[in-house]
């Protein structure tokens, strides 16, 4: 259910407790009431928009409805079709909806390409980090224990979960429902099932730090499994040559109650951009960059997984044409521009 934004970030933000709240004005020129998808409140598609909802509302005017819960590749097909203002997108769907592959294979082929002729990024940033958890007492301490185990890889149909098995076939070599049992569920559904001993290990992408993770340390220790040196096997090169994908480190010591916190862990990661629907207007599109880059301590501040969005590096995970009131701002402030992200309409 579409909700307006009102959320507290206390237990996610470890910042104290504030709530945004915004009103409706009535649809103008350009529209003053923005439509967005996200996944699971507190995720690393849900927190930016609420911040950058908080900060649109504050200096433009603009009320955001979030629609949270949502299966992204779905909503990269709304975006497309004019039903979304703007959302966070993960790198690697634009990928499979330009080319109309992975799950827009089949029926969506056409639909896919069709839609992705009509968004536009803004900016990007490294997201998400690939959090493989299982609880103490389980068994599984590596990849390698995933065999014959009950694994959540995230929702049917979704991004998250095509990607979470491409990292265990390129650290382990394990097929899906040949070497392990994949369940995909709705993110809520999969937290639900791995907290009543239904799954050996839940599979979640979060931001550093993300209190989605915390959760599951609440009520009982847990590891994330490295991947460690399977980072130079030729399958895990293979895996980081898709568009989108790369690996860092979950610092030690970042979560309470994690079993192995005090050494690094290398995890794959993933990139997003924030994307808007390509007939917003330019002048629109122009003030939310410039808004965004100039509350950007702000936004720092007000999440910890917000503070890889870096100003000196904004096409970090951008693989689609940047929006013209995008290429109007860079252009303004002296950034140069990658010819491939030029978009057709601007040549």
């Amino acid at each position: 259910m579409s909700q307006f934004l009102k959320f507290s970030f206390a237990a996610f933000l470890a910042i104290g407790m504030f709530v945004v709240a915004v009103s409706i004005s009535e649809a103008q020129e350009s529209p003053r009431i923005f439509r967005v998808d996200t996944g699971a409140p507190g995720g690393v598609a849900h927190v930016p928009a609420v911040v950058l909802g908080k900060i649109w509302n504050r200096e433009l005017g603009i009320s955001v409805q979030i629609n949270d819960g949502q299966t992204l590749t779905r909503s990269a097909l709304k975006l497309g079709r004019g039903q979304l203002e703007f959302m966070p997108f993960p790198t690697i769907i634009y990928f499979f909806l330009e080319g109309g592959r992975a799950m827009y294979k089949k029926k969506l082929h056409k639909q896919a390409i069709e839609a992705s002729k009509n968004v536009r990024s803004m900016w990007g940033w490294p997201a998400s980090f690939v959090h493989p958890i299982t609880f103490q007492g389980s068994g599984v301490k590596t990849y390698h224990d995933l065999k014959g185990k009950r694994v959540f890889t995230g929702p049917p149909s979704g991004a998250a979960a095509v990607n979470a098995e491409a990292v265990i076939r390129a650290v382990t070599g394990y097929k899906p429902n040949k070497d392990y049992r994949a369940i995909r569920l709705p993110w809520g559904g999969g937290m639900q099932a791995m907290l009543d001993g239904k799954l050996d290990v839940f599979v979640r992408g979060s931001s550093i730090g993300s209190a989605v993770i915390e959760q599951l340390g609440i009520r009982k220790k847990f590891r994330i499994l490295d991947i460690g040196d399977a980072v130079t096997n030729a399958a895990f090169k293979k895996y980081l040559s898709r568009p989108g994908r790369t690996h860092g480190v979950i610092p030690a010591g970042t979560y309470k109650g994690q079993i192995n916190g005090d050494k690094d862990i290398v995890a794959a990661a993933t990139l997003f951009q924030m994307a808007v629907r390509k007939s917003l207007s330019d002048d629109l599109v122009y003030k939310l960059v410039k808004s965004t880059w100039d509350n950007l301590d702000e936004i720092h501040q007000t999440a910890y997984g917000l503070r890889s969005i870096k100003k000196e590096r904004p096409f970090v995970g951008v693989n689609m044409p940047l929006h013209l009131g995008a290429v109007k701002y860079y252009r303004e402030v002296g950034v140069k521009i990658p010819p491939r992200l030029i978009p057709p309409e601007a040549k």
